[in-house]
């Protein structure tokens, strides 16, 4: 269980590193690499007129698939559905064409398209995404990102995608259609010892452009200043390193599963320069893990320099 715990909360961090540009559809496919994941987080909208978060990951490491799935209503908190199971298994270097432990992942290299599934009792999801701008290089472009003083990571995102599939609520089965963030990282590092929890953003901005942004804290609760990274994307989808910036919490939060987790936060970023109030949607957005440990994958709304809606991702250990 352990092991699943590294690969849940773990995200890279550190400088960017200098190395080779990573190559497409090739490095959408699976790595030799200790540690691996799929990610997608969603907000749709769906044909009962209702918003949902919509996430999905697939975990790699040490013979293992781990698939997680969560779908969460944005209007009152109700949980959908939610899903986490392991099965012996990997993902090839040839391609993306994974089925296990009642999830499924597949890459579609000619029409450049993603298709994932998850089922649990009286709940499934089925999704496709789309990019709709290119794949963005982490790390000031080079894809590659250190995880800690001898250990690198390779990290890129589709930070816009289209998307549109269904789930399954009350025995009714819900069609929805929205958009997506998009992740894949690996690599053969350790979890920083002195990085216990961490913050990560997502944000998709109403002008088309995205932000992602991550921070590690040490044992007490301290920014460690070398394990902080982020990404701007303009419009043109060239994205732009981001080195200076601050994650503020709020005087919101739920306490809940043992730990205290803010509901708002103020992003203050140097360049370009942004100034950012978000606000969570709903109380409760925690996943809640058995194999894994909970954490908490929440959307809330962003106004001031720009306006939209972000993915909040924070950890404990």
């Amino acid at each position: 269980m352990a092991a699943f715990a590294a690969v849940a909360l773990a995200l890279a961090a550190g400088a960017a590193t200098s190395a080779p540009q990573l190559h497409f559809p090739r490095d959408h496919y699976g790595h030799s690499a200790g540690i691996e994941w799929w990610y997608f987080s969603g907000i749709v909208r769906g044909q009962d007129g209702g918003r949902y978060s919509v996430f999905f990951t697939l975990f790699k490491r040490a013979g293992f698939l781990v698939p997680t799935s969560q779908v969460l209503d944005l209007q009152n908190g109700e949980l959908v559905g939610h899903s986490e199971s392991a099965a012996p298994g990997t993902v090839g270097a040839t391609g993306v064409d994974v089925s296990a432990a009642g999830a499924q992942l597949h890459y579609r290299p000619r029409v450049n398209s993603w298709r994932l599934a998850a089922s649990a009792t009286g709940y499934a999801l089925k999704l496709t995404a789309k990019p709709q701008k290119r794949y963005v290089l982490h790390g000031g472009g080079s894809g590659l990102i250190g995880q800690s003083s001898s250990e690198s990571s390779y990290y890129y995102s589709s930070t816009r995608m289209s998307v549109a599939g269904s789930f399954l609520r009350h025995g009714r089965r819900v069609a929805f259609a929205g958009s997506a963030w998009f992740d894949h990282q690996w690599g053969n590092f350790q979890n920083n010892p002195r990085a216990f929890n961490w913050y990560w953003f997502s944000c998709r901005f109403d002008d088309d452009t995205e932000l992602m942004l991550y921070e590690f804290h040490n044992r007490a609760g301290a920014v460690l200043r070398s394990a902080r990274n982020g990404t701007f994307v303009p419009r043109s989808g060239l994205g732009r390193l981001v080195s200076r910036f601050e994650a503020l919490p709020g005087p919101r939060a739920l306490v809940a599963a043992g730990e205290r987790w803010p509901l708002d936060w103020q992003l203050r970023v140097e360049s370009p320069r942004l100034r950012l109030s978000l606000r969570s949607l709903v109380r409760d957005q925690l996943v809640r893990g058995v194999l894994l440990p909970t954490f908490w994958e929440g959307v809330a709304s962003a106004t001031g320099t720009k306006r939209g809606l972000c993915f909040v991702e924070q950890s404990y250990q």
